[in-house]
Parts: C-alpha cells; structure tokens; sequence
C-alpha cells in the first residue's frame, strides 16, 4: 500500500526557548567564522541561514557590515528542519524537531515547535508546539500567513491518516487549527500543499509559463509574444523577479529517483538561472549538485549549493556576475536547512 517514495523532504522543493534558552548562542558567540572579502558591497543586507552546530542543524547570522558569519541560536535538543522566510522578506519562522527520519519504509518527525524571529530585535519567539507524526509541510499563502500541514497516522484506524492545518500571521498568531482525515483506501495519501510560483513581474509586464511532461518548457510571455527560455527534464521550482524589473531569476530540480546521477560523487539535480529580460537571454546559469534554494539581496543573488556536508551559501552580485563569497560551515549549510538527497531506499 505505502512505498518507501513516501518519505519526508524538508527542502524547498516540498514543502521550525526563547532566546533565553539554555542552548541557544547569540551572534556575539564566541565561536565566529570570520568572512572577508573586499568585493563584499555594504548594499548587502544582513541573512540568517541553517548550519550545523555540533551534532545538530542550529542558525547562523550573516552580518554584511563586519562581513562575518555568526552562530545565532541552536539548541542540544532540537534540529532545524526548515528557515523560512516571508515572501517579502520582513518575518521568519523556523521549525524544530527533537528527530526526523525514517522507521522501515515510512517517514516519522517527532515534536515539532514553530519559533518566530523579531527581525528588528533578533529576538526568538516560542509561538506553538504543533507536534508530531509522519510528515511536516510549510507554505506561504500570502506575504503574511503562515500554513503548517502536518500528516499522522490514526491511532485507531490503521487506514486513516490525520491531517493537522495550522495557519498563523506574520506575528505568529494563530488563526486556523483543523484537522481532516484521510482514508488511504478511498482517498489515497494526502497530496503535498502546491508550490507557489511567483509567475507575473512585480508590474505584470512579464510572465513565466511552465509545461510540464517529460520534458518541461520554461517560457516568457510579454504582451502576445512567448519566448522559449530554456528546456529540460528538471521541473520548474521557484522563480523571483528583480525590482527594477530588468531581471527573472529562476531555478530547476530533479531529486526524483529517475535521476541516475542522484547518488553520484558531483550529482546534477539542480540549475539556477539569470534572465535578461532586455536582451531576452540567459546571462548566467549555475548547474550541480544541491537544492539551490535562492533569494535576491539588493544586488545580490544568495543560494545554497550542494548536499550535506559538502553544501554551502554562495554570493553573487548577479548584475556584475562577478562571485562575491562562498560561505562553508563545517557538516554543511542552506539557506532552508542543510540539503540532504532523499532516501528512497526500501
């Protein structure tokens, strides 16, 4: 009935104490790895990010200003499972887990804590405890909700699985707690939520359009006009649009086990691409490893690359295109959480 496909995939492909706690380390932590590097523009604005500390998967703050990387909290007790960011950048919410992985073919997560980070007084927030089960999925509806879906099996009924929806502001209250049960044997697993795609320009001059078969198109429209960006076997994954409106930036990913280069030594399971959207080209495209989870920062375009503990954070000023820093933190780093490659085995 279930196979081992059916796993947890905490990246931004799928779709986190106080500051107080006992375990937590704030930015003026001792253990700092310094950053240093002339190019690095003071346009650069200031990011958190997921990095091992210790055994486990804590936060990191990137200060452009003294161009150094912090450790900011972490917790003996508790593993990052996702940093997400608000649409537009004013809020974080990070979930926790006290484990996660797999038991024989099925998924399992277990006590799972939602936080909030005050971004104006770099202060953590314990918003809710929302629990565990099989797997956890997050999502930003709008730029100011939050939704958590958490899948579980039934204690009673051995075909049902119980799906937990909680939605919170950007603040961290709560404002939707329901539950819905799913009876596998009519209604099959419960479907992950859709990812958002940032589809129009912030002026909705430009348009990107996506068809997906075994081969997905990848095309801008402007006006009545459709032009064909690019081709391949990875699917469209996230895609972000600058604010002068003179670049689309986007990425592809294929962590599916009909990639045969998934468990490679230099597997090619992602692309990131910079589209002139005046010279109607590809400038600049970034292939590999990794889930390339990215962001724009003023000039900036900041993505993760690789897996484990051979991920790291790269910088690029992607007006110039010129590399501005690689950041590495020992066991690995993401922008979401570390990138794994998925476990599809039995």
């Amino acid at each position: 009935m279930f196979s081992a496909r059916i796993i947890i995939l905490f990246s931004a492909f799928f779709f986190i104490c106080g500051c107080g706690n006992k375990g937590s380390n704030s930015a003026a932590d001792d253990n700092q790895e310094s950053i240093s590097d002339a190019k690095l523009a003071s346009t650069l604005s200031d990011f958190y990010f997921v990095g091992k500390i210790g055994e486990n998967p804590g936060l990191y703050k990137f200060n452009a200003e003294k161009k150094i990387v912090s450790r900011f909290w972490s917790n003996k007790k508790e593993k990052i499972v996702e940093l997400s960011y608000a649409p537009n950048r004013k809020n974080i919410f990070f979930l926790t887990a006290s484990d996660f992985g797999k038991k024989g073919v099925f998924p399992f997560i277990s006590n799972v804590k939602l936080y909030l980070i005050n971004l104006d007084s770099s202060k953590v927030k314990l918003v809710r405890k929302i629990g565990g089960g099989l797997q956890i999925f997050t999502t930003w509806t709008t730029d100011n909700t939050f939704k958590i879906i958490l899948n579980s099996f039934d204690r009673t009924v051995v075909t049902y699985v119980n799906q937990q929806t909680f939605i919170f502001s950007e603040f961290g209250r709560e404002l939707v707690n329901k539950s819905k049960i799913f009876d596998i044997t009519k209604d099959g697993y419960p479907k992950p939520p859709e990812k958002l795609i940032k589809a129009f320009s912030p002026k909705n001059e430009f348009r990107i359009i996506y068809k997906d078969s075994s081969i997905t198109s990848i095309y801008l429209k402007s006006k009545n006009k459709e032009t064909v960006i690019t081709s391949g076997e990875q699917k469209l994954n996230q895609v972000e649009w600058t604010s002068d409106n003179k670049f689309v930036i986007f990425s592809t990913i294929d962590i599916t086990p009909r990639n045969k280069t998934l468990y490679d030594k230099l597997p090619d399971t992602s692309q990131l691409f910079v589209y002139d959207l005046k010279q109607k080209k590809i400038i600049k495209t970034f292939k590999g490893g990794g889930i390339k989870n990215f962001f724009i920062n003023n000039n900036f375009l900041i993505f993760d690359d690789g897996f484990g503990k051979n991920s790291s954070i790269q910088i690029y000023n992607y007006k110039t295109l010129e590399p501005v820093q690689s950041i590495k933190i020992k066991g690995g780093c993401g922008l979401r959480n570390v990138p794994q490659i998925p476990d599809y085995s039995a």
